[in-house]
């Protein structure tokens, strides 16, 4: 658990080249729901990465799946911002 920890206090201090070296083996691997909801953050706002929304779904929805419910806030988030209404 050190690396998950290890990954979010990176992830906290910007360092975000370190934290998906941390966190996507973790996320991947391991299914781990915290690391696959930071994983989402990464692509979402492009950290470190390009920004890819697509890419930030997927691994929130992986999170959601396994009861992560701050990925399943950001998915519904993305899908009520984007519809449009008339």
């Amino acid at each position: 658990m050190d690396t998950l920890y290890d990954g979010i206090a990176a992830y906290d201090v910007q360092d975000y080249q370190k934290a998906r070296e941390l966190l996507y083996p973790l996320a991947a691997y391991k299914r781990n729901a915290e690391a696959q909801f930071y994983m989402g953050m990464i692509y979402f706002y492009g950290e470190g990465v390009e920004k890819d929304i697509d890419q930030a779904m997927e691994w929130w929805k992986k999170a959601m799946r396994s009861g992560h419910t701050d990925a399943a806030y950001r998915l519904s988030e993305i899908s009520t911002s984007t519809k449009t209404t008339f």
